[in-house]
């Protein structure tokens, strides 16, 4: 006869079956915690790659703003040295264009004295305005000295100033006046 299993069977078979499922699922447990780590480490590693990938990026557009400002500020500081350059050469090439225009003009007046006996002497008046007589005789009729800026005001050149002009001289027909200084005669500068 069949004898039902005892008690003590029946929890020993329980048991091991409890100790089976105890065991599938530590062991399911186990797996799906080392896969949701493992798929953590993934993310993580993801995660870093993308960070990684925007810095470098981000380090790039700096990088290149940075360039870009650089090179921006060179430009710009060379455009203001070149305009700078050019002004210079502007303000050289006027007084180069003056001395010239001096020049020439001074060779004239030295030529037409020679061709024609003529002395022609460039005075400078009281208010700074140039003026210019043609001698036609020897006898101007004026007398002149070094006249300089005396014991009180600034050193500068010396000068030639007329100290006289005779009374119906060619020198007073000609409007000389005293205290003109000489600036050029027949186109040679002169100084003190």
């Amino acid at each position: 006869p069949l004898r039902p299993p005892s008690t003590n069977q029946n929890m020993g078979n329980a048991c091991a079956c409890e100790q089976a499922n105890v065991e599938e699922v530590a062991e399911n447990i186990e797996h799906r915690g080392i896969k949701a780590a493992s798929d953590a480490a993934e993310a993580a590693t993801r995660a870093a790659e993308k960070v990684q990938e925007m810095a470098a990026q981000e380090a790039k557009d700096i990088e290149e703003k940075g360039i870009a400002q650089a090179a921006q500020e060179a430009a710009k500081a060379a455009a203001d040295a070149a305009e700078a350059a050019a002004a210079a050469a502007v303000d050289a090439a006027k007084v180069a264009a003056k001395d010239a225009a001096e020049a020439a003009r001074t060779t004239m007046d030295a030529a037409v004295a020679a061709v024609t006996g003529v002395m022609i002497v460039e005075y400078v008046n009281e208010k700074g305005a140039m003026q210019k007589v043609d001698f036609k005789t020897k006898k101007i009729g004026m007398s002149f000295a070094l006249g300089g800026s005396g014991c009180c005001g600034p050193v500068g050149p010396a000068k030639v100033v007329v100290t006289s002009v005779d009374t119906a001289s060619q020198a007073e027909t000609l409007g000389v006046k005293p205290k003109w200084s000489i600036k050029a005669v027949n186109g040679v500068l002169v100084t003190g």
